[in-house]
């Protein structure tokens, strides 16, 4: 797997999302200051209901917007080629049941990336399976929080 590509992939997916919910915002934004939103009653809150929609979307937009400056401004680092599983790795694990294979960055925690024939997780520090992950090689073997043991297969 090319981690370059997969780099470009995760970036052009959380531009996506940030590009949605800005236009969510917008939209909502326009629902709750338009003259069918108005309250007809004491009891209608349809217009206040948007208002708080637009004002979530708007902060969902900015974290992506986030997210995405921050791969930005780490890319030299993450793109380093690495032999153990540290800040930057792409790597997969045997699990048991499955092959999964995972890209261990600062933000975009659970982000789920489709390449080639994979789907890529992206996994933080706060990341339970980045505890036990952490420092691994290849061939290195790790304790599952159900008591099944998992194994490192690859670290680029």
């Amino acid at each position: 797997m090319n981690k370059a590509k997969f780099f470009q992939c995760l970036l052009a997916t959380l531009r996506e999302e940030a590009l949605h919910a800005v236009n969510a915002s917008k939209d909502a934004a326009e629902y709750a200051t338009n003259e069918e939103s108005r309250a007809e009653s004491q009891w209608d809150t349809q217009g206040l209901e948007a208002s708080y929609l637009a004002a979530g979307q708007a902060s969902q937009a900015r974290q992506w917007a986030d997210a995405i400056e921050e791969l930005q401004s780490e890319r030299e680092d993450l793109l380093k080629p690495n032999t153990q599983i540290a800040f930057g790795a792409l790597f997969s694990c045997d699990l048991g049941e499955s092959v999964e294979h995972f890209f261990f960055a600062g933000t975009a925690g659970g982000q789920t990336i489709s390449m080639d024939s994979y789907e890529v997780t992206v996994i933080t520090a706060q990341s339970p399976l980045a505890g036990r992950l952490l420092g691994r090689k290849a061939g290195d073997t790790f304790r599952l929080p159900n008591g099944s043991v998992g194994q490192v297969l690859t670290v680029e």
